[in-house]
């Protein structure tokens, strides 16, 4: 796997779509059906398209995923680093952290969700967010 260094907003997964709570989940774009899915060894499903295309089209993101073309992105989301892997890679790093899913027990297994309105804001304030932190890496 490839750490990848690109700026993570705190609430990256929920941004992109994914209402679980495990400690890593792995992110891949489906180019022929423009659909973003998430797969965290448990559940799987399709996460927030719009979100990702323009996290990705971002300067400050955009030149790392061009390089990675196939690859899966995985989010460790106790380390807060973001990695370039296979698919052979990520379902290792899921099967790895599935050991630690005990410390998850009592916890909901998603997020209760957000309204439209809800939704619509936290997409606002990231892409704010990614605005800020380039301005920040120009300084």
């Amino acid at each position: 796997m490839t750490k990848l260094e690109i700026p993570l907003h705190p609430k990256l997964e929920k941004i992109l779509g994914y209402p679980g709570l495990a400690p890593r989940v792995v992110f891949y774009f489906e180019p022929g059906s423009d659909t973003l899915m998430y797969d965290d060894g448990h559940s799987s499903g399709s996460g927030n398209s719009w979100a990702y295309l323009i996290w990705a089209a971002h300067p400050s993101v955009k030149p790392h995923l061009l390089r990675l073309e196939g690859s899966l992105l995985l989010l460790d989301r106790r380390e807060r680093r973001l990695y370039a892997a296979t698919r052979e890679q990520a379902l290792t790093a899921l099967k790895e952290a599935g050991a630690t899913q005990i410390e998850l027990e009592g916890v909901p297994a998603h997020d209760p969700g957000h309204t439209w309105k809800e939704a619509q804001q936290m997409l606002a304030d990231f892409v704010s967010w990614l605005g800020s932190n380039v301005a920040r890496k120009a300084a």
